[in-house]
């Protein structure tokens, strides 16, 4: 019935599948060697005559940081080997006759006119025939000024349309309700088959429409499709890691290869009679596109992504934004717990809401065990020797299983690495960790002090005092940053680990010479803890270097450039940005070095 062709797939993707079969048996070896180390690790520690809390505090660290490294390796053996787990191909749905019928819906509230207009003339200009879709412009802002540009713009696009509920801003789950109100009251006369929701600042690709539904229309057990945010304002760099390409390359690529994506936002496209026969969209979090894909899951729906630049947005461009943006994400995963109770509970099945509360919970728990864990490091290395003695055998076979599980972890992250074409750094899962205190902060407020946002939680609102356009002097901005921001705290953080290390090498050097290498093996050299140090490091280093070098966000207007007929679309420099991507700075040093440590290691356990 329709017409759909394959596109020759991307040779970035292509290439990088080859270490797919590789990335799968090593997170499989590095999760048998994890499991294996843990056992002889406790057995030592129960049967240590001496037992003291820098112990079993050094193997609770070391069990929360792997925890959460081991996400991403379970995560790739549940999508299974390369035979598999191949990438989603590109597709184009061509003709123009009895193709689907296509609302695409636009929410916004308080965000600028300017922007507003740009992602909405280029939803209108998509190709596609005029007949078979409409825009819908969802404002809960109520603004006059907007509803007065769609109107002059319907003269010449008589497909587009503005809708308002009256003003909501503030309102808790307000993106939820505007989106609800579209799906369960607009659409009641004209029902489309497919759905399309852009956030008022990402700008669609004109083959956005072409690009998607295909996939869709191949697979009618699909109930939603999410596609990839790029952005056209991101500095160089990417310092505060805003494009979240750890997320989209590694976390949602295996979730995707299992039919189980998770929609992030912007982007998505989904079967209208399947999020209606779902309810809607979810109102008990924040993250509403979160909870609709793990509904849709729990239903037995597949959800997918697309890894193609099809839209491009706006990333925030102060600290405060980023800040802003990344708790309230943790707020909504907080109430995920709200699944259990009423009025949710009577409309999911049981087992889904504690599915969907477990999630939200272990998403939480990782945020709460990396503060717990970098913070503790510290303490543990100036306390003496964090090892349970052993006899020399069991000594050795556990320093080794150590060494072993070190490895295998970097070669596992340095081969995700290479199978998203060397844009993601290792360890990215762990970007923006120096952020943890801030978002527990958050959801403690919000649950304890205020369930109502101060502003707006909407990103490019103009509610938001982060949006205004005013100029602090250096000094206020400085101290605006160390204390609100939480850069002091990763500034004490970084030097207590470094001091900390410092003082253990220094009381290790003054053992005596026969104990002196075991003192250095069993504190700071031991090989968790030692890699434990550097993630701690890497971590809180980052808003470190966002203070010394502030990024510089490329203008929007610099980012976008206009057709005669008004549309914005990104530059080709943008474009060209996205398809070649940025490597990881340091890449090879950090092989190198890695390699060089571990053999050291090797080394002085032999002398053991």
């Amino acid at each position: 019935m329709y017409t759909i062709q394959e596109l020759p797939p991307d040779q970035r993707i292509v290439s990088a599948q080859r270490h797919r079969s590789l990335l799968y048996y090593v997170a499989a070896a590095a999760g048998w060697t994890f499991n294996l180390y843990l056992v002889v690790r406790l057995v030592l520690c129960f049967s240590s005559v001496e037992q003291n809390w820098r112990i079993w505090g050094t193997l609770l660290v070391e069990a929360i940081v792997a925890d959460v490294l081991r996400r991403d390796q379970r995560l790739t053996l549940s999508a299974g080997p390369a035979s598999r787990s191949q990438p989603r191909p590109r597709l184009r749905l061509h003709g123009t006759d009895q193709l689907p019928q296509v609302d695409v819906l636009v929410p916004c509230c308080g965000e600028p006119v300017d922007v507003i207009l740009d992602t909405v003339r280029a939803a209108c200009r998509m190709d596609y025939p005029i007949a078979k879709f409409r825009v819908l412009v969802m404002d809960d802002g109520a603004s006059s000024a907007l509803e007065a540009a769609v109107a002059a713009l319907r003269l010449d696009l008589p497909h587009l349309f503005y809708h308002t509920r009256g003003k909501q801003s503030g309102k808790v789950f307000a993106k939820a309700g505007n989106l609800n109100y579209a799906l369960f009251s607009l659409q009641d006369k004209v029902q489309p088959e497919f759905c399309v929701i852009f956030d008022a600042d990402s700008i669609p690709m004109p083959d956005f429409l072409r690009a998607t539904l295909p996939h869709l229309l191949r697979n009618p057990d699909t109930a939603l499709l999410t596609t990839r945010q790029y952005f056209y304002n991101l500095p160089a760099g990417d310092p505060l890691s805003q494009s979240r390409l750890h997320f989209y390359s590694c976390e949602n690529a295996e979730l995707d290869r299992r039919g189980v994506a998770r929609d992030a936002g912007s982007g998505a496209v989904f079967r209208r009679q399947a999020i209606i026969d779902a309810g809607g969209y979810p109102t008990y979090s924040f993250s509403e596109d979160w909870q609709l894909s793990l509904v849709l899951q729990g239903l037995g729906q597949r959800t997918i992504q697309i890894q193609e630049p099809l839209q491009y947005g706006l990333v925030p461009t102060s600290l405060d934004g980023h800040i802003a943006q990344r708790n309230r994400w943790n707020i909504g995963h907080s109430q995920q717990l709200r699944a259990l109770f009423s009025p949710t509970n009577r409309t999911l099945p049981r087992p889904l809401q504690w599915s969907i509360a477990w999630n939200g919970l272990s998403i939480l728990a990782g945020v709460a065990g990396c503060l717990v864990a970098f913070g503790a490091v510290p303490l543990l290395l100036v306390s003496g020797p964090l090892i349970p003695d052993a006899a020399p055998r069991l000594a050795r076979t556990q320093f080794f299983l150590a060494v072993l599980h070190v490895a295998l972890t970097w070669a596992y992250d340095l081969l995700q690495s290479a199978h998203t074409g060397f844009e993601s750094a290792p360890f990215a899962r762990l970007e923006n960790t120096w952020l943890a205190g801030a978002h527990l902060h958050a959801v403690l407020r919000f649950h304890l002090l205020a369930s109502r946002p101060k502003g707006s939680f909407v990103t490019g609102s103009s509610a938001n005092s982060w949006n205004r356009r005013a100029t602090p002097s250096s000094l206020q901005k400085l101290y605006h940053n160390l204390w609100h921001n939480g850069i002091a705290y990763s500034i004490v953080l970084l030097i207590a680990t470094l001091g900390s290390m410092l003082l253990a090498v220094r009381a290790g050097l003054a053992t005596p010479t026969p104990d002196r290498l075991l003192r250095l093996l069993t504190t700071v050299a031991w090989p968790p803890m030692l890699h434990i140090c550097y993630l701690s490091v890497l971590s809180y280093w980052a808003p470190i270097a966002y203070l010394l070098n502030p990024p510089q966000y490329r203008e929007r207007k610099d980012g976008l450039t206009r057709s005669q007929s008004g549309v914005a679309l990104p530059t080709s420099e943008v474009q060209r940005e996205v398809l070649l991507g940025t490597p990881p700075v340091g890449f090879y040093r950090r092989c190198v070095v890695v390699t060089m440590v571990l053999g050291g290691l090797v080394v002085a356990g032999l002398a053991l």
